[in-house]
């Protein structure tokens, strides 16, 4: 017989655990471990399958960055990758980011006092949002190392701010920064700077913790720089050639790190979210003053200057319009989490005001805001499997041929076209393409590199093969349209699927 005391326990701690079991569902909804690569995870893993090898990545492919920032990450993914494959890998990082993610935030939402429905209401219009205020960042969608750095920095979060331990939460934005350095050095000098507004008296336990934050990534930074320092001795620009920096920022990466490229950019991507970001200022500053805890005070407070830093980037960026140098340091990266902190702030402090029916009020929310979250995940789901069951029986029937029928070495050059359905085409066939655009490299070499395979396709493609190319290829993976004008320079089309031709040059 069930004793009635043990059923009891039993439900409180099952009540206890609902903001982290909604909060989880939630979070798969937003990054299904469905085993399918997104883009971002097809150039994180294919780095890993490199490592996995225990051999250089060939001269001819497609991935090429020399940077060593990302080693932690890449050390660990590569061993999961050599143990259950790169699909099986994915649903893995995926479902322990997810579960992490679902602990820390209940942890954070706890020490704002909001509870299962306030957490899946922050994280359902923090969705809505598409998860940031501008600058295409997001939190949860897939696997990389900045995602794995989210989790610490949430955790130093949960340590330093609910808990009080300075120590640990130290220790975890040093983890954080190892996994990816620009999320865990912003976040935190953040958490430092909240700490002095929530403590302003306990200075010395601050500079002890900024002591220990840098002896401990003191190594990592050396690194870096160490890095920076050797690609700028082998650095050979061409006559005319625009910067690394240049390349990096406006030509690959404008949507992430430069908002003054094009006005019309600017007005019709940037703008609106800097709207909002002025109304989400106004609404901190409001809450600054005139919230009853003194702590949520402070918070708003500190808001207010994560907010007022958004702004300051974009001034920054406005004078680096011509030379790029401050994209590489993704100073709009901490939009994502300031939007969701944001949230999260605001929604304790309508709970404090003790509006009658405020409880029935967010039910209502959730009910309005939820369903279309899970419409969105559903459609995105739908059109993830209708698109690899198109294109997948392709792959498997190029790859085959490309075994049969081409040396290990055949360099095959993927049309700028169709490049974002064959990003995994290095990972099926095993036959480098010698440059993608997704795989852009960070170090400056290797960008100057990028950038003249980048111009030699494109060549290929928009005039035909010349007779002494500058790069060795040995196919072409193109279009129906444009294989016949290819053909007559190209070589001959030796395969025909139902969405491409392939090209192969005569020996």
């Amino acid at each position: 017989m069930v004793h009635r005391g043990a059923v009891y326990d039993l439900g409180q701690r099952l009540r206890r655990r609902m903001p982290e079991a909604a909060i989880l569902l939630l979070l798969l909804l937003l990054m299904p471990p469905t085993g399918f690569l997104f883009d971002n995870e097809e150039l994180v893993f294919a780095s890993a399958l490199h490592a996995v090898s225990n051999e250089n990545a060939p001269a001819s492919s497609a991935v090429f960055d020399a940077s060593r920032h990302r080693v932690l990450n890449e050390f660990l993914l590569r061993h999961l990758v050599a143990w259950v494959g790169f699909g099986k890998a994915q649903v893995v990082t995926r479902g322990v980011a997810a579960l992490g993610y679902a602990v820390l935030l209940a942890g954070l939402f706890r020490g704002l006092r909001l509870g299962a429905i306030d957490g899946v209401l922050v994280l359902a219009v923090f969705a809505v949002l598409r998860q940031t205020i501008f600058g295409g960042e997001w939190l949860f969608q897939g696997y990389e190392g900045k995602v794995a750095a989210y989790c610490f920095v949430l955790g130093g979060f949960v340590a330093g701010v609910v808990h009080g331990r300075c120590l640990v939460a130290t220790a975890l934005f040093v983890l954080a920064t190892y996994f990816h350095f620009l999320v865990g050095t912003f976040w935190f000098l953040a958490w430092l700077g909240l700490e002095l507004t929530q403590h302003p008296r306990k200075v010395r336990r601050i500079v002890l913790a900024a002591a220990f934050f840098s002896l401990a990534t003191a190594p990592f930074f050396a690194m870096i720089w160490w890095d920076r320092a050797s690609g700028a001795v082998a650095l050979a620009a061409r006559p005319g050639e625009p910067s690394p920096d240049q390349i990096y920022s406006f030509i690959r990466n404008p949507h992430h790190v430069a908002p003054f490229v094009t006005w019309h950019g600017f007005v019709s991507a940037w703008l609106p979210g800097y709207f909002l970001g002025a109304a989400m200022l106004a609404c901190a500053v409001v809450v600054a003053r005139l919230a009853d805890s003194a702590r949520l005070r402070r918070m708003a407070a500190w808001l207010s200057g994560l907010i007022g830093y958004l702004f300051l980037a974009l001034a920054l960026s406005y004078l680096d319009r011509r030379t790029g140098v401050l994209g590489k340091f993704y100073l709009f990266r901490p939009a994502s989490l300031v939007l969701l902190i944001w949230l999260a702030v605001m929604l304790a402090f309508l709970n404090g005001l003790g509006w009658r029916h405020f409880a029935m009020v967010k039910s209502l929310a959730v009910a309005f805001v939820l369903p279309a979250v899970m419409l969105g995940a559903a459609l995105h789901l739908r059109n993830e499997l209708a698109f690899h069951a198109t294109y997948d029986p392709e792959k498997r029937e190029l790859a085959r041929f490309l075994e049969q029928h081409a040396a290990p070495d055949s360099v095959v050059l993927v049309d700028p076209a169709l490049e974002w359905l064959f990003l995994d085409f290095e990972r099926v066939t095993r036959r480098p393409t010698l440059v993608m655009r997704k795989f852009v490299p960070t170090n400056d070499p290797q960008i100057l590199e990028w950038q003249r395979r980048i111009e030699f396709r494109n060549s290929v493609f928009d005039k035909g093969c010349p007779q002494n190319p500058e790069y060795r290829f040995d196919c072409l993976l193109t279009s129906h349209e444009r294989a016949r004008a290819l053909s007559t320079s190209c070589g001959n089309i030796v395969l025909a699927t139902a969405h491409v031709r392939l090209l192969c040059r005569a020996e």
